[in-house]
């Protein structure tokens, strides 16, 4: 498998402070662009001041939220609007028939990433098929005492999961949720779109997983929808070197936004 085979779409928003730069780079010291399947940057407002840039490169396209939408969905709560812009990037059509990778617009990537990737999505394709739902991020739930790093992917509880800075769909499963938050997304029950993804997973028996290492590291202090500030503790700079050698990012839980 290859990941020139995998879609990939950014969640973004104009915000103060702009991540979504620095996100782009270090997607590209490892992701060369595409023009035939380009990174997706969906935009959850009218504003697209920080995407100007882009809209002349290659590989990327800008799926800008239009006037029609944007007056349908403007006076719902703040994390109603963000669950409606991820169901637009689990619907953003595909050009390639094996996965989606969905992110947002304030990570980094560790060296070795591409590859490690392709590596662990094969290995779980060879066990579960398109059944399963993998994390290349994790926020509250550590692996460090499982001594996993040996392994490419561990096993995530249900109920530790939440933030959803970095999911990898298989068709199937990106179908199935799609079709969930778009029923339960806009309710007035207030819970966030990982809430609703994880009780998905649990309902539908889809297993969830977790890369080990974790992949991506969170970068944005600036949230748009008032979550605590949180970083990695499995995230390591470079997944190229032996396990042994992994140097585990270990940042003060306390912290807030």
């Amino acid at each position: 498998m290859s990941l020139d085979k995998i879609n990939i779409v950014i969640s973004t928003i104009w915000r103060e402070k702009d991540y979504l730069e620095a996100t782009l780079d270090s997607l590209a010291s490892e992701q060369s662009p595409n023009v035939d399947q380009p990174v997706c940057l969906v935009v959850g407002s009218p504003v697209t001041t920080h995407l100007e840039r882009y809209r002349s490169q290659p590989g990327i396209a800008i799926v800008e939220m239009g006037p029609n939408t944007w007056a349908w969905i403007k006076n719902n709560f703040t994390h109603q609007r963000a669950a409606w812009n991820y169901y637009r990037c689990l619907t953003q059509p595909v050009a390639g028939a094996r996965g989606t990778l969905i992110l947002e617009d304030d990570i980094r990537f560790a060296r070795g990433w591409r590859a490690r990737l392709d590596t662990t999505l094969g290995a779980l394709e060879e066990q579960y098929g398109p059944d399963f739902v993998l994390a290349v991020y994790a926020a509250w739930f550590s692996k460090t005492k499982e001594k996993s790093y040996s392994r490419l992917y561990v096993e995530y509880p249900h109920d530790a999961f939440s933030g959803t800075q970095g999911i990898y769909y298989p068709m199937k499963v990106r179908q199935g949720f799609a079709k969930h938050l778009k029923a339960h997304g806009l309710k007035a029950s207030g819970e966030h779109y990982d809430i609703i993804l994880k009780k998905y997973l649990i309902q539908s028996g889809i297993p969830l997983f977790a890369t080990a290492p974790c992949l991506i590291q969170h970068m944005g202090k600036t949230s748009v929808i008032d979550t605590p500030w949180h970083e990695s503790w499995d995230f390591v700079e470079d997944v190229t070197v032996s396990p042994e050698c992994y140097q585990l990012t270990l940042p003060a839980r306390t912290e807030t936004k």
